[in-house]
């Protein structure tokens, strides 16, 4: 699992599969499901979706809503279908991405 997390910290802002990241772990496909199932709960492709979408949110929150749009911060987090985007976003987090944007800070 720290083999794990090494390798999603180097490539959260890039597009990653599953062999991907078992090749670059050395570990079986099978084995990294078992282990995310194990102690996070979901499986590897679902928890970097849910990393991605926390560094999304993190940005939203920071940016100025002037200068900033949801559409850059999604396309700078590796999402590239909007309205999906706005969808997953919005099951996570409970609001839309516009509003966390333009949320005071």
């Amino acid at each position: 699992m720290t083999r794990f997390e090494t390798a999603l910290r180097k490539s959260v802002d890039r597009r990653v599969t599953l062999s991907d990241l078992c090749a670059e772990i050395g570990v079986a496909v099978r084995t990294l499901r078992m282990c995310c199932h194990e102690f996070l709960g979901v499986s590897p492709m679902r928890y970097l979706l849910l990393r991605r979408l926390t560094k999304a949110r993190a940005a939203l929150r920071r940016a100025d809503p002037s200068a900033a749009s949801v559409a850059s911060i999604a396309r700078d987090h590796q999402f590239f279908e909007l309205g999906r985007f706005a969808a997953t976003y919005r099951a996570a987090f409970g609001e839309a991405p516009l509003t966390t944007l333009q949320r005071k800070a």
